[in-house]
């Protein structure tokens, strides 16, 4: 494409050169009607004014398709970027949903565990009622045969053999 391009060039400038030493012999005017009137000029400034509108002509078109590169870039960069930022939104999300369930999981872990110890030391608790009950009953009824032992002696006194 450079070459192509310098080849272009080249040939631009020999034409040029060319069309301007054929038009600098020249000395008749060309008459040009515009706008309800009429221009004469030299062959050589007619030139000198085409090329110069033809350069114009070129500038504007290279401005405006590279400000239409430039847009084209602009908004797929735009479109990159709001993706990627989609994107970041969703891992993020999903991230934040995985936190929330794993402090879910370990919650319900505490809670399961804290309810185990809550229950062995109910259970623990029970025995030790239940083992004092016992304890107390067998206490009382001990006392009960001692007391009716005592009573059923025939001189009150406690029996010492023991």
């Amino acid at each position: 494409m450079i070459i192509l391009g310098l080849i272009l060039v080249l040939l631009a400038i020999l034409a040029g050169i060319l069309l301007f030493q054929g038009t600098a012999a020249l000395t008749d005017g060309v008459d040009i009607d515009i706008l309800n009137g009429t221009i004469s000029l030299p062959p050589l400034a007619l030139l000198l004014t085409g090329a110069a509108v033809i350069s114009i002509f070129w500038l504007g078109w290279a401005l405006m398709s590279s400000g239409i590169k430039r847009g084209r870039r602009r908004r797929r960069q735009a479109k990159e970027e709001a993706a990627l930022v989609e994107q970041r939104r969703v891992e993020d999300e999903r991230r934040m949903q995985d936190e929330f369930a794993q402090r879910e999981r370990t919650l319900a872990e505490e809670r399961r565990r804290h309810e185990q110890e809550t229950s062995a030391l109910r259970r623990d608790a029970d025995e030790r009622v239940e083992e004092q009950h016992l304890s107390t009953e067998e206490a009382r009824r001990r006392a009960e045969i001692a007391e009716n032992d005592l009573r059923n002696r025939p001189d009150g006194r406690p029996d010492t053999r023991a």
